[in-house]
């Protein structure tokens, strides 16, 4: 497995951060230094019902010792969310894969700009740990519907009040959703901006960013994003064990159209930033849109949640 060997983590504290929102502390059961990680990274976790979800590190990267990572209850969610809420006791032992980062710091940028909505706040905790120790040039933006359910409350008014932060509370009222463009601002030589949030926020932001050049804006979504885009186009896959032929529409990713025709494949973030589904391919040229794998890895394996196809057929080593 390209994510390397699981490791087992013990749940030793856990912290209310909303009325749905809970944050968890992980160490290794027997006393180890966990594996490094930088601000952005993820855990995907192996729940007990063999599903894999992925959690963002909200704590501070430099504490070798322990993880920490918050997870919102979704009672209208696909189960994960709820399943850690219940599994997730004190004391109790969990698996996970070693961290992955698809929502890296710039290492070049001279600023940063954070944006953030509801529990898309947690990797950008983590971020701001990180540029406060480094001193670096960093602002952020954080969006809820109200202080209580702002989560990490108390460190975001620290932050505020050290001049680092802005807190936009709307009540969930559509016309009072803070300025995008005004948060976001122009594009200038240096800057990076970081969001992270549900996929209407996101979509609104990729509006406000439009004149922004692509390599300075980085996106996370909290929720699965199928990354389908405007103009894509038909094409098919074969099953190299069987010969069977699967069209892939255009407005239909590649592991929806295989699910329909039987193959299931494990899935997670369904963004492209856990690298779990991916699948071997035998032929063709993949159109990888994925922040998982890296450049090796992708001359074998493409992700079947968001990777289409460059060529008119792909065979999937299935």
């Amino acid at each position: 497995m390209h994510s390397g060997p699981e490791i087992l983590l013990q749940v030793t504290d856990i912290k209310a951060l909303t009325a749905r929102a809970s944050a968890y502390r992980l160490v290794s059961p027997s006393g180890e230094r966990l594996p490094a990680w930088d601000a952005g990274a993820h855990l995907s976790f192996h729940l007990p019902s063999g599903h894999l979800r992925c959690y963002s590190l909200c704590g501070d990267p430099a504490r070798t010792s322990e993880y920490w990572v918050a997870v919102q209850r979704e009672d209208q969610g696909q189960g994960g969310s709820l399943e850690v809420a219940r599994t997730f006791t004190h004391g109790a032992i969990v698996r996970a894969d070693r961290p992955r980062n698809g929502f890296a710091l710039a290492e070049d940028a001279e600023r940063h700009l954070l944006i953030a909505a509801g529990i898309g706040i947690t990797p950008i905790i983590a971020m701001i740990h990180h540029l406060r120790q480094a001193g670096a040039d960093y602002f952020a933006h954080v969006c809820a519907r109200s202080l209580e359910e702002t989560a990490s409350c108390t460190f975001i008014l620290d932050e505020i009040a050290a001049g680092h932060a802005a807190l936009h509370h709307d009540g969930n009222d559509p016309a009072r959703r803070p300025d995008m463009p005004a948060m976001v601002g122009k594009a200038t030589a240096g800057t990076h901006v970081y969001a992270c949030g549900p996929p209407g926020f996101l979509k609104a932001f990729g509006k406000a960013t439009e004149s922004w050049p692509p390599h300075q804006i980085h996106v996370e979504s909290v929720a699965p994003n199928e990354r389908l885009a405007e103009g894509d186009r038909a094409f098919e896959v074969e099953i190299a064990s069987s010969g069977e032929v699967i069209t892939v529409p255009a407005d239909k990713t590649l592991l929806a159209a295989l699910a329909e025709r039987g193959h299931g494949i494990a899935t997670s973030c369904r963004q492209g930033i856990c690298g779990s589904c991916m699948v071997r391919y035998i032929d063709g040229i993949p159109d990888h849109r994925d922040e998982a794998l890296c450049e090796l890895e992708r001359q074998d394996y493409l992700t079947v949640c968001c990777s289409r196809a460059r060529s008119p057929r792909l065979v999937l080593d299935l």
